[in-house]
């Protein structure tokens, strides 16, 4: 058995809930692909020349280290070289999510061939009850296990790292806490991506997670088939479903997010992701915001007030009409 996600930030909460869900399965059979199906050509996702641009679309960035790019860059197309090996899946995605529903489409075309039994653990919504019941049967080991926190702040991790075990569990457990309530509306917890749930609560979506039926696959093989055919550069959710649009898709909702007072581009970049996410379930990365960025002022809709490498550096405003 393997479990699949997309993401390193999944495949980290799904090694934390093997040990809840399944702590006989090999640690090593959680496989992540780490590339954007949703953005960029698709016609061959195995050609790295194709596909390097999304994958890393932080290359060239001053600031980061170009060495764990390109072992992020192995190990993803190494996973591609494992899906051959593998015997029974449980796929795990989230229904709203354009990255995930991409990733679904191409990993059941690559399993299909070889008839494969599919499970999917689809990660949507969950009762808030449910969530207290199970951080309430949680409390007990979180009162033994050793905590560790990181934080955006590289203070605040100094001076955590210093902080004892029951401060820790405490400030730990008041974060995911807050996180937890922020994603409860009218008694529902909604999540956009796999990397959003909490590892004890994985459990849940492992329990209601159902196998794919051969025509339920062949469906997915043939959306594939027909988002590689059509490869514009973008897929997006559009009703619900996955749907191929044009570069220029989210550039109303940036648009808006823009003023015409000189602002950082990384504001307007912060603003774009949070409205796509709550108007069209869109989870659009900051990148492709920034690329879009570039692309409006080549258009004359937003000027560059102050060039830069990257989105932090940058500030920009909207040309008025």
């Amino acid at each position: 058995m393997y479990w699949i996600c997309f993401g390193d930030s999944a495949k980290g909460l799904l090694r934390q809930a093997r040990h809840d869900i399944a702590p006989e399965m090999a640690a090593d059979h959680i496989l992540a692909l780490l590339d954007n199906y949703a953005e960029g050509d698709i016609t061959d996702v195995t050609r790295r020349t194709a596909r390097e641009e999304i994958l890393m679309p932080w290359r060239g960035d001053p600031e980061l280290d170009g060495n764990w790019m390109d072992e992020l860059t192995e190990r993803h197309f190494e996973t591609l070289g494992q899906l051959d090996e593998i015997d029974e899946a449980v796929i795990w995605y989230s229904i709203g999510n354009a990255q995930e529903q991409c990733g679904l489409r191409y990993v059941v075309s690559r399993l299909y061939a070889r008839h494969i039994p599919v499970w999917v653990a689809e990660v949507n919504t969950m009762p808030a009850g449910e969530i207290k019941r199970i951080n309430d049967q949680t409390k007990a080991r979180r009162k033994t296990a050793a905590a560790g926190v990181i934080t955006d702040s590289r203070v605040l991790n100094f001076l955590l790292r210093f902080a004892p075990q029951a401060l820790l569990r405490r400030y730990a457990a008041r974060i995911e806490r807050r996180r937890q309530e922020e994603q409860i509306a009218g008694g529902i917890a909604c999540f956009s991506t796999v990397n959003e749930v909490s590892p004890n609560l994985m459990p849940y979506f492992y329990k209601h997670r159902r196998q794919l039926t051969e025509t339920e696959q062949a469906q997915l093989m043939t959306d594939w088939k027909r988002l590689r055919e059509e490869n514009t550069p973008l897929r997006a959710m559009v009703d619900r479903n996955v749907q191929s649009v044009p570069a220029d898709f989210y550039d109303g909702v940036i648009l808006s997010g823009i003023t015409e007072q000189e602002m950082p581009a990384a504001h307007a970049v912060g603003r774009a992701i949070g409205e796509l996410d709550r108007k069209t379930g869109n989870r659009v990365g900051d990148m492709l915001i920034f690329s879009r960025i570039r692309a409006l002022a080549q258009m004359g809709k937003i000027e560059i007030v102050q060039d830069a490498p990257t989105y932090r550096d940058m500030t920009i405003r909207k040309i008025g009409s």
